[in-house]
């Protein structure tokens, strides 16, 4: 698959993983759209990537989306790529109150947006030939951690999406794909995340977004980076084993958070 000269919306753009993808797109002569919620951070996202368009819209608000895909269709008509990176992850413990609308939003960030992007952009990519669309999941997605319940059901839940939009597409040209990361060294890793993963080499957003565009390129349809991968062979040979060890690392935290 050619990784060059297409036209890309990328939601999540401003930090993290979403802007070493940015930076790395843009590198090879793609026309990049990112997408964020603050001004602020795509302005500081535009000046270290020169090149990069911004677009700012919450893309959990399903009024927004119509205004965005109006933008997109008018300033980017030869849109053939959509990558929904988008995500937070929270940790929530359901033993004390928890906070509906933060959990709300967490799924409809990493769900919900998801969904509603794919129905508003789908038939735009049609018309595009060799378009593709990249669902950025997560190595939690095949094993959940206790810590952060919300995000590990939604990167779940996008994960059997993708797999269903992968089988529906397959006649209309539109290649979908997953890309499920391990744990990244980024500021959304904190707190239990960021614990568990003690001692551990972690990967870099960039070392993620060049195996990203590499398996891309060479016509992957589910790519799964360094812990990712373990956790998906875990999955479907241990599951039980998998989630006892998954049990143990929040007991583990939920122990020193106590301390």
């Amino acid at each position: 698959m050619k990784i060059d000269n297409r036209t890309v919306l990328l939601t999540g753009g401003s930090s993290g993983l979403g802007l070493a993808l940015a930076g790395a797109l843009v590198a090879r002569g793609n026309t990049v759209v990112a997408v964020g919620r603050d001004p602020g951070r795509l302005q500081a996202a535009r000046a270290a990537v020169p090149g990069l368009h911004a677009i700012a819209c919450d893309v959990a608000d399903p009024d927004a989306l119509p205004r965005l895909h109006e933008m997109v269709q008018k300033d980017f008509p030869a849109l053939d790529m959509l990558v929904n990176n988008a995500g937070v992850m929270r940790e929530i413990d359901f033993n004390r109150a928890t906070d509906v609308d933060r959990v709300a939003d967490e799924v409809d960030v990493n769900f919900g947006a998801v969904v509603r992007l794919c129905a508003w952009f789908v038939p735009m990519l049609m018309r595009r030939p060799g378009s593709c669309i990249v669902n950025v999941s997560s190595g939690l997605a095949f094993a959940p951690f206790p810590a952060a319940p919300v995000y590990s059901a939604t990167k779940a839940a996008l994960h059997s999406f993708t797999q269903s939009l992968r089988i529906q597409l397959k006649s209309s040209g539109v290649r979908v794909v997953e890309l499920a990361p391990p744990a990244i060294d980024t500021p959304m890793l904190t707190g239990a995340m960021r614990a568990a993963m003690d001692g551990q080499r972690m990967a870099s957003a960039a070392d993620i977004a060049a195996i990203a565009l590499r398996d891309l390129e060479a016509g992957v349809d589910e790519i799964t980076p360094g812990g990712a991968r373990m956790l998906r062979l875990l999955s479907r040979l241990a599951p039980s084993l998998l989630m006892r060890q998954m049990a143990a690392m929040y007991a583990s935290h939920a122990a020193s958070s106590r301390a």
